[in-house]
Order: C-alpha cells, then structure tokens, then sequence
C-alpha cells in the first residue's frame, strides 16, 4: 500500500511542479547545442521524487546526506554553482558518508569508495540528456540493487521514480534538474556502500556490474574527449543514448526502451554474479565492450 501512495505522490507532485518551476523562472533553457529541447523546460522532477518518498526512508544517514546532495543540486539549477566548488561538497559528503563503514570496509575499499562515488554522482549527471534515459535507468539500477541488498525500503525511491516519469517520457514537460540526478546517483552509491560493507567484493562487483550502464557513458566519454584533444569535463551529444539514437535512427521513446534494455542486462548479470563471481564479471565487460566498440563511443561522428 506504502508503494501505491508514493507512486499517487510523486505523480500529483509532479505534475504541481510543472507550473511551479515556470513560475519562480526555475527553467532549462534550449541553446541549439548541447540542450536540444525544443522549449524551456521545468526542472523540480527530482524534488519531486525525493518529496514523495524521503519521509518514509528510516535510514538516518541516508536521508540527512541524500537531502544535502539534492539541495545541492537544487542551488543549481536555480544558481549556477561553480563545478569546483561542487566537486568540493560531493566529496566531502562521500567521505562523511564512508567514515561510519570504514572499520568493516578497510582502506582500501574506504579510497575506491570515494572515488566511485563521487563518479557516479556526475556519471548519473551527465547521462541526463534526453527524456526518459536517466530516471528510467536510475530506476532500473536502484531496483535491482535494493532487491539484492533486501533494503527493500529504497524501491519506495523507485516508485516515486515512476510518478515522475509519466511527465518525463518524450515530449518531458518536466526534468529531472541536477537536484534529481544529484539525489539518484546519490541513492545508487548509498547502496553499493551498503553492499560491499556487508558482502566486500562479491557486493562491490555486483553493484559495478548493476551500475554499469553509468560507468560505461562516462568512462567512453572522458576517453572519446580525450582521443580527440578536448576537455574530459566538455560537454556533447554523443553520448550513449546519443549514439543508439543516430546509428538505428529512432525517435527518443525508443531510444530510452533501448537503453533500458541494456541497463536490465547489467541488472540481471549482477543477479548471476552473486553464486557465479567470475561468469558475471566476464559477461558484463562483455556488454562494457561491446557498448563501447559497436556504438563507437569512443569517437565523434
């Protein structure tokens, strides 16, 4: 029942958003490059996910440093923080999220953590270009991770995920906004950090492996940018989704079931890791690779 009002929650939030974020001018604006979108857009999406499912969460440090990283990101969208003083706080949070685990995680895992983290924070981040892709695969990933983990509290996160993206799909009449993919991607290394506390490096790997499809457009991106004498932190449009779009030509609802597909075959190899570490390692590099090469994500078109 719980599941059912968070998904009536974040749909009427939603939708209330819309012309609240038009209002306070709170808006993605189209520039022809970067941002293709045909009009102005409403951000608050994310608000709206974290509203409708944050207070039925009972995991105290969750909460308080998931809430700091959409707040963040909320100054954001409305403000247009510097990157670096971004990078700062992400950081910081990371590291007082990990101090907690470190004598069960050791050093090791305590450094890879804070590197993967803050990562997979701009990693989500970033792949939040075309409607439907990044809450679609943020659902997929958080799903299949709190299934894994048995925190089956943050499938709440998933279903508010759901309301959102009822006004998300192609043409969006709301985004996510950096306080959303800030709040998601933040979810996502909350849950890696849990699995690889208890589990070490069966739960580390598997939840690589569930996230892949993150790790995959970032890792491509920063090396296409850098084969090609730009800036890793640059922006362009040749992103996964990106490609998958141009090389079968589809429109961007069925680029967005495209890669949810992908994201489902992450989701599922990590399922198979936890009796068969090895196969499911084996497999998803497999799918890493074959991204990566087939879609030529290395290069620009």
């Amino acid at each position: 029942m719980t599941y059912i009002v968070i998904l009536l929650l974040s749909t009427v939030l939603t939708y209330f958003m819309i012309p609240f974020a038009k209002k306070m001018g709170i808006v993605d604006k189209p520039d022809e490059s970067l941002k293709i979108h045909e009009k102005a857009t409403p951000y608050l999406g994310g608000v709206a996910i974290y509203l409708s499912s944050i207070f039925f969460i009972d995991d105290l440090k969750f909460v308080i440093f998931s809430s700091i990283m959409m707040f963040l990101g909320l100054l954001d969208d409305v403000k247009n923080i510097s990157p670096k003083i971004r990078l700062v706080i992400e950081f910081l949070v990371i590291i007082i999220t990990l101090i907690p685990f470190y004598n069960s995680l050791g050093i090791v895992y305590f450094l890879i953590l804070i590197i993967l983290g803050v990562s997979l924070i701009n990693a989500v981040n970033m792949i939040d270009g075309m409607d439907g892709i990044c809450g679609g695969n943020a659902l997929f990933v958080i799903l299949f991770l709190s299934i894994i983990s048995k925190h089956f509290t943050f499938i709440y996160i998933v279903m508010a995920i759901i309301g959102f993206l009822v006004f998300n799909f192609h043409p969006a009449k709301i985004f996510l906004g950096d306080a959303g993919s800030y709040f998601l991607g933040y979810t996502i290394f909350y849950l890696t950090t849990i699995m690889t506390n208890n589990h070490g490096f069966g739960g580390f790997s598997i939840s690589v492996i569930v996230s892949a499809l993150f790790y995959t457009d970032l890792f491509f991106s920063f090396l296409r940018r850098v084969l090609n004498n730009r800036s890793p932190f640059s922006g362009d449009r040749d992103h996964l989704y990106d490609k998958i779009k141009k090389k079968y030509n589809l429109s961007i609802k069925k680029t967005a079931m495209m890669t949810y597909i992908f994201s489902f075959l992450f989701g599922i190899i990590g399922i198979i890791s936890w009796d068969y570490p090895y196969l499911g390692l084996s497999l998803a590099l497999i799918e890493f690779l074959f991204l990566g090469i087939y879609l030529k994500l290395y290069s620009y078109n």
